[in-house]
């Protein structure tokens, strides 16, 4: 897939240009990949396009179209059908230039109730570079009450903010689960891919300082509302674990090793494999599939060919190609849609 740049209210850096084997004419902090999804018009300049966020192929074909025209075939007869042509899944490279504001994400019965979608906003990070001293801040450390919250928001308080969160220093293959309601900040310097439910619902604790307006941060809700989105419950001792999982080796091959990347209550929203490939790697289980190959160069092949790959490229495989295998000396994420 070629280079999908994203203008949104952040700054970025250089790393999304220095990972893309042939990075876009646009600047920006986000990628995203294999995209059905539309930035919200309420994010958009007046002289954007309405396509901004949807993907297209290397032929300047919409993903969008494509799949509509076969949904059983790029998404699978039991994906089709349950969201309706939709993949329920969204990759991102995001690569911070400054610190994002604290903010959170609603659930799904959040945005059933209030937002009209069924999509919430469950997010996982794949962290792929960190300069040193690079930090992201991810749920509350110890239980606080919503009106403590509400009044940091009123007096611009982020260090209160920021120091009541688990500050986390990072580094490249770590992982960290972002359940919808954690507040949580990413750094400067971070670079990351993210997996995530299709929608850009955000509620900010921060916002005047990043140009974006109180109707913004709230979602268009009331703040008494839209602060109910906050998972403000602390996370401490055996509860960090939850916020950051361990990878599980799934299968250890003659040519390689696949682990598994987030918890399996991740996978009502997503899932991530991590190949590790130094000959040859099957994956057996045909899906829709968002592939970044973060290291190295060989072959993936499927039921109908094989492509050569390299590091800094992407990939949005269909259902229909069946199972793929990887060759040569190569590492990619396998980004991979909810289980229904």
């Amino acid at each position: 897939m070629p280079d999908n740049r994203v203008p949104v209210y952040y700054k970025g850096g250089g790393g999304i240009d220095k990972f893309r084997v042939e990075p876009g004419d646009f600047s920006g902090p986000e990628d995203w990949v294999g995209s059905l999804t539309r930035l919200p018009e309420s994010m958009m300049g007046g002289d954007m396009s309405h396509d901004v966020g949807m993907s297209t192929t290397l032929e300047s074909e919409s993903l969008r179209n494509l799949v509509d025209n076969d949904p059983q075939g790029w998404l699978g007869q039991k994906l089709a059908d349950h969201f309706g042509g939709e993949s329920g899944l969204l990759v991102k490279i995001l690569d911070a230039g400054e610190r994002l504001p604290v903010h959170c994400h609603p659930t799904r019965s959040f945005a059933a109730r209030n937002l009209a979608s069924v999509f919430g906003k469950t997010e996982g990070w794949i962290i792929m570079d960190a300069t040193p001293g690079a930090k992201v801040w991810l749920g509350l450390r110890e239980d606080i009450d919503r009106a403590t919250l509400r009044r940091w928001i009123e007096r611009h308080d982020v260090p209160a903010m920021l120091s009541a969160m688990n500050q986390f220093d990072v580094e490249r293959g770590q992982v960290f689960f972002v359940k919808a309601g954690l507040p949580h900040s990413i750094g400067p310097g971070v670079m990351l891919t993210e997996l995530q439910e299709p929608t850009s619902f955000s509620v900010l604790a921060e916002y005047e300082n990043f140009g974006l307006t109180e109707d913004q941060a709230t979602l268009g809700l009331s703040w008494e509302l839209a602060l109910s989105c906050f998972d403000l419950g602390g996370y401490r001792g055996d509860r960090i674990s939850e916020l950051r999982p361990d990878r599980i080796e799934l299968s250890c091959q003659s040519g390689g090793t696949v682990f598994d990347l987030f918890p399996p209550e991740a996978n009502t929203f997503f899932s991530a494999r991590l190949v590790k490939c130094s000959s040859r790697v099957v994956l057996d289980q045909p899906s829709f599939a968002v592939l970044v190959i973060t290291e190295g160069s060989g072959e993936l092949s499927w039921a109908g060919g094989s492509e050569p790959v390299r590091r800094g490229e992407t990939w949005v495989v269909p259902f229909g190609a069946g199972s793929l295998s990887f060759t040569g000396t190569v590492e990619a994420l396998v980004c991979l849609p909810p289980e229904v």
